[in-house]
């Protein structure tokens, strides 16, 4: 995922002038090749976030393009301030690109581990907030961040998350997709954790029991009309994520069933707080309650409640 969006950096840069990488220590190979190949279009700033975000404010007020790439909650939460009062309350045009997100850190701790950054964003004014599911999804974003004229933050977990997309995908912008039909309940997902809920909802198709999987790539703005429908349609709601519970998608679903009156049972599945345990992703969903039994497990109660 990370690796495919930051090919699309390359690719414009090459045909963009104005086009720059900009990264805080945190460079992978393909802007190191960017660094070797396009000198004049490269800067790290080095450990200093809050130097990064204040630099890219300013190369963006003379027509520059910057795509900031660093480690989630470092830039998300070190740099907020910077964030908010000098590119996203003037709407300057700044792509931020945040890597490590969710548990694909897991043998790094919490320290290193974004979980919080989808709650603390989206607070902001004129920042579009995304999360891709796929590398195909994060390309599809990362070229719409390009072409979009203000700021953009896209959440980029690791690599090799398995595709459910074609190369004929479009990102729009917030609209979320049915990936597995289903009339009994809803699971309602962001991020590549959605292959957790295809895997729950195959269980169920066995038994003969129809779950509905959607994918949530924009939590802000956030597809108001799938959540409703999905909400009439199947009357029970979970939302899933690689985040905390607190502010991020399962509070997204929450206000917009909550602002239109909506009656359908709600389950949040995601992280109480923080990422607990160390090891990998598989592991660190288990560990945490987000992996397809504990969706199942919840579904069950659900239905059950239900009768």
């Amino acid at each position: 995922m990370r690796n495919i969006s930051t090919k699309v950096v390359w690719n414009l840069i090459k045909k963009d002038k104005n086009v720059v990488a900009v990264t805080a220590d945190n460079g992978n190979e393909i802007y190191e090749r960017i660094k070797a190949e396009y000198p004049n279009q490269y800067v790290d700033y080095g450990i200093a976030e809050c130097n990064m975000v204040a630099g890219a404010a300013g190369m963006a007020s003379v027509g520059k393009i910057p795509f900031l790439y660093a480690v989630t909650n470092f830039m998300s939460m070190r740099a907020y301030e910077f964030i908010r009062n000098i590119v996203c309350v003037p709407k300057f045009n700044v792509k931020f690109l945040g890597r490590s997100a969710g548990v694909v850190t897991g043998t790094y701790g919490m320290t290193h581990q974004g979980t919080e950054d989808l709650a603390v964003l989206r607070t902001l004014p004129n920042l579009l907030v995304i999360s891709p599911a796929t590398p195909v999804e994060a390309k599809s974003a990362t070229e719409f961040a390009y072409r979009y004229k203000g700021p953009v933050y896209i959440r980029l977990e690791g690599y090799n998350e398995p595709e459910l997309f074609d190369e004929s995908y479009k990102f729009e912008t917030g609209k979320g997709q049915i990936i597995h039909s289903g009339e009994r309940a809803t699971v309602i997902s962001i991020g590549s954790v959605i292959n957790e809920a295809i895997e729950a909802a195959t269980f169920f198709q066995r038994k003969n029991i129809d779950i509905r999987v959607i994918n949530m790539p924009m939590i802000k703005p956030i597809d108001s009309d799938l959540i409703l429908q999905a909400a009439k349609e199947t009357g029970n709601i979970l939302t899933l994520e690689e985040h905390t519970i607190y502010g991020g998608l399962g509070s997204a679903v929450a206000e917009v069933m909550a602002e239109h009156n909506c009656h359908a049972r709600l389950i949040r599945m995601g992280l109480n707080g923080y990422a607990k345990g160390c090891g990998n992703r598989k592991q660190m969903r288990e560990i945490n309650k987000i992996s397809s039994k504990d969706i199942i497990d919840n579904i069950k109660k659900m239905l059950t409640r239900g009768k």
